[in-house]
């Protein structure tokens, strides 16, 4: 988690923890204030890392616009989810791999992180292994 609030910092993001939301309210970012609000309450705290990469990937990387179209269509909004949990798996990449992609053991990196299963295939693709 260290490194990640140390990115925040970087980019001049704030992170704010509340204790005030129900266990399955997710985090979000909120563009204009450059802020992202984290559920300390979350019903699994092991997904913190993944969580919080992904809502800084949504302000370093993703375009302000997509707040406008985020609720338009669900194809915009898996569209838009999409490329930002790639941003959000390079961050973690990046943050915390200390092995060559060719070496990563892709189950535990994603058990390590608890990245969703539905992102195995991303997985396998950013770090250039073939999908079986």
């Amino acid at each position: 988690m260290e490194e990640l609030l140390k990115l925040a910092k970087k980019e001049h993001i704030k992170i704010i923890w509340t204790q005030e939301l129900a266990p399955t309210t997710p985090p979000v970012a909120i563009y204009n204030l450059r802020s992202i609000i984290m559920n300390s309450n979350w019903h699994n705290p092991n997904q913190f890392i993944f969580q919080l990469a992904h809502e800084l990937a949504h302000l370093i990387y993703g375009d302000p616009l997509d707040l406008y179209l985020y609720n338009q269509t669900p194809a915009q909004k898996f569209k838009i989810e999409s490329k930002i949990n790639d941003y959000a798996l390079q961050i973690i990449f990046n943050l915390y791999n200390e092995i060559p992609y060719s070496e990563i053991n892709i189950v535990s990196f994603m058990q390590k992180y608890e990245i969703p299963a539905h992102l195995e295939n991303r997985v396998r693709f950013l770090i250039g292994e073939s999908v079986l």
